[in-house]
């Protein structure tokens, strides 16, 4: 997390970094209040991907989902699972996180 924040900060990004362990609601109430258009997430275990899912389902519930893109990574991640649960791009890396990211925002 902390590595992908620091190379998308150096990629001319905006980060509002919540920490680790963020419930969905303070996703959605930083959307909200830093008109976002990204939210970033990482699993370091299995047992945390679920919240992925949960905070997407949030943003949908909070009418902000089509606003923002979803990007999720991290060790136990995969694009497959990233597909599932509706995020917009997975990245393996934080090179390849940067890399996304850019190409979704000129999107």
């Amino acid at each position: 997390k902390n590595l992908v924040s620091m190379m998308l900060e150096g990629a001319a990004f905006e980060i509002v970094d919540l920490g680790s362990d963020v419930p969905p609601q303070k996703f959605v109430d930083a959307v909200r209040e830093n008109e976002a258009d990204f939210v970033a997430m990482s699993a370091l275990l299995t047992t945390t991907m679920p919240n992925m899912k949960t905070t997407i389902e949030a943003l949908e519930e909070a009418g902000l989902r089509s606003k923002v893109k979803v990007l999720i990574g991290g060790a136990p991640v995969t694009s497959q699972y990233a597909h599932e649960i509706g995020a917009d791009g997975f990245a393996p890396d934080a090179s390849r996180a940067v890399a996304l990211a850019k190409s979704l925002a000129a999107s």
